[in-house]
């Protein structure tokens, strides 16, 4: 879907400015403002939504290593790795959490190149979320043997 829409905005952004012929300049660079911000929004909710369909594999995953991991224990076993995994996915969960919880989606008293700045930054925070979830549930997958 974010393919789709990034396919469409280059469209959009053209036939808004076509409509805007009689207009000022300074509305024209605020709708491109104003379309910029919008893209940039969709883009970072996008990345979100992506790792958001990872959370159940993470849950499961994590039941998955706490079982592994305290069978072993109960037979004197190494479960070192099996803690390093399930600590990961808890980070994973976490950290997307706590980004939800400071994403500001708003953008309440922020001109238009503070909404620009700060959803790229939120941009590179869910980006990097995102890889962390990834990572996890490969680490996690790899130690369980089910890739």
């Amino acid at each position: 879907m974010q393919q789709s829409f990034l396919r469409i905005l280059p469209v959009a952004v053209a036939m808004a400015l076509a409509a805007c012929g009689g207009n000022t300049t300074a509305s024209k660079a605020a709708l491109a403002d104003s379309l910029e911000i919008d893209s940039l929004s969709a883009v970072v909710m996008g990345i979100h939504d992506e790792g958001m369909a990872q959370t159940m594999a993470i849950r499961r995953l994590k039941t998955r290593v706490e079982e592994v991991k305290d069978s072993l224990a109960a037979k004197k076993a190494d479960t070192a790795a099996y803690a390093t995994a399930g600590r990961l996915l808890d980070s994973a969960n976490a950290a997307m959490d706590a980004w939800m919880h400071g994403y500001d989606m708003e953008l309440k008293d922020k001109t238009a190149a503070e909404k620009k700045a700060y959803l790229e930054a939120e941009k590179k925070k869910i980006s990097d979320v995102h890889d962390l979830m990834a990572s996890s549930i490969k680490g996690a997958k790899t130690l369980l043997k089910e890739e």
